[in-house]
């Protein structure tokens, strides 16, 4: 893996949040929740900060609008509970705001990112119907051998994780896509590809 090819660690420094949408066709909508869904030019970046977010009256530190508190919704509106099968719930994806792994790490975390991998932990477990899958994403950057490698590797730590905690049960799987769904060309910024390199997990049945 080329050096800089990693998750989320510019995304997080912008502090913004994110739900992408894979559709059958391969193609990518990302939803960046500090830019109005008029805005097309992703420019508008908003500084948040974590607040309490109630998971069924415990507080999890989270930004609003973020990954847990979009989680939580989608299973209090029975969402999930609703859904037929898997392919109602395959094309929603909620991006980590804050796990990152080191440069060209698979298995070290960086600083911070256990709390929400914890908050993630709290979900499953007060909602221990629901399962979820784990998905790691590169930048067009580097090698695509390589990229598919650490990003597969890094869900399946996430995986291993989760499974240490007691909720690997509900952890159906986990995928590396590589640089499949990145939308940002690789001559771009570094700071604008950093939209593509994450990890996201998304409900499934």
């Amino acid at each position: 893996m080329l050096p800089g090819i990693f998750f989320g660690n510019n995304a997080r420094k912008k502090e913004t949040t994110t739900t992408t949408t894979v559709n059958d066709s391969g193609n990518v909508v990302t939803d960046t929740a500090s830019v109005s869904p008029a805005d097309t030019t992703g420019s508008a970046v908003t500084t948040k900060v974590d607040e309490d977010i109630d998971l069924n009256g415990t507080a999890l530190k989270g930004y609003k609008g973020g990954m847990e508190d979009q989680m939580i919704a989608f299973l209090k509106s029975d969402g999930y509970k609703n859904a037929k099968d898997d392919a109602a719930l395959k094309t929603t994806w909620y991006n980590f705001d804050h796990v990152n792994f080191k440069i060209g790490s698979a298995n070290q975390l960086e600083a911070g990112s256990e709390g929400q991998l914890q908050n993630l932990v709290a979900i499953l477990k007060a909602y221990p119907e629901a399962k979820v899958k784990i998905g790691g994403y590169t930048d067009k950057t580097g090698d695509e051998a390589k990229n598919l490698k650490l990003s597969a590797d890094r869900a399946t730590f996430i995986k291993s994780w989760l499974d240490k905690q007691g909720v690997g049960a509900q952890v159906a799987g986990a995928d590396g896509y590589g640089s499949q769904f990145a939308t940002v060309d690789a001559k771009a910024s570094d700071a604008e590809r950093a939209v593509d390199r994450k990890m996201a997990v998304r409900f499934t049945k």
